[in-house]
């Protein structure tokens, strides 16, 4: 299912373009078996997307995190950074992080939930300033930074020039749930480019915040269309 929905320059609700209702997340069939870690991994599927990414779509601004009021200031800094790492690994286009400095520069307001009014011209002015064609929101909606980690994300990705929604994603991550610990545990094993650590020292991703958003956002991203 297609989420092509228009993005009007100033939108009483950005997440009312979406098209259809959001399926419940699910867990993979398949399991890893270790010395500590076996069981079914879970993979999210409460996405909508293209079948593939528009040709046009080169370059994208990752907007700062939207946290509310549920996530500390200095929190959202170190998960813009952790985000932008994970969306630059799967490689789907050029991405660039907006600082909150610039957005305040532009907007005279530092981050821009994906479900709220939008200023006139705000894609017109992304595109034309940091010469981006595409937008992506990130929504943190659920957090908990003490075990068992919890991180609500809900993602939008916007073409600038037509204001289409090509992918949309809305997931809580809980530790709480066997079959995220064991997708946090592998990520942490194996999906950074350091040397893999053994089972037993992987389990430090359900204690840190930083860590566990990190495996969080390669699990969204992971689920953009390809080219």
């Amino acid at each position: 299912m297609s989420p092509r929905a228009f993005l009007p320059r100033c939108a009483p609700l950005l997440g009312a373009l979406l098209l259809g209702v959001l399926a419940q997340s699910g867990c993979a069939h398949g399991e890893f078996v270790g010395r500590r870690l076996s069981g079914p991994v879970y993979q999210p599927d409460n996405h909508l997307g293209d079948a593939r990414l528009p040709a046009a779509l080169r370059r994208v601004a990752l907007l700062p995190l939207h946290g509310g009021t549920i996530v500390p200031a200095e929190s959202l800094v170190t998960l813009d950074q952790a985000f932008l790492q994970e969306l630059l690994r799967v490689q789907r286009f050029e991405a660039v992080l907006v600082s909150r400095a610039t957005m305040a520069r532009l907007f005279g307001e530092k981050q821009f939930s994906s479900v709220e009014a939008l200023p006139h011209e705000f894609l017109a002015v992304i595109a034309r300033d940091l010469a981006v064609d595409g937008v992506l929101f990130v929504d943190v909606t659920n957090y908990s930074p003490y075990p068992p980690l919890r991180l609500g994300v809900r993602a939008k990705l916007a073409a600038t020039a037509t204001g289409e929604l090509v992918w949309s994603f809305d997931t809580i991550f809980s530790a709480a749930d066997p079959a995220v610990a064991n997708a946090a545990k592998l990520y942490a094993m194996g999906g950074r480019k350091a040397p893999r650590p053994p089972v037993e020292l992987s389990s430090s991703v359900l204690q840190s915040p930083t860590q566990f958003g990190a495996y969080a956002a390669a699990a969204a991203f992971a689920t953009l269309p390809p080219r």
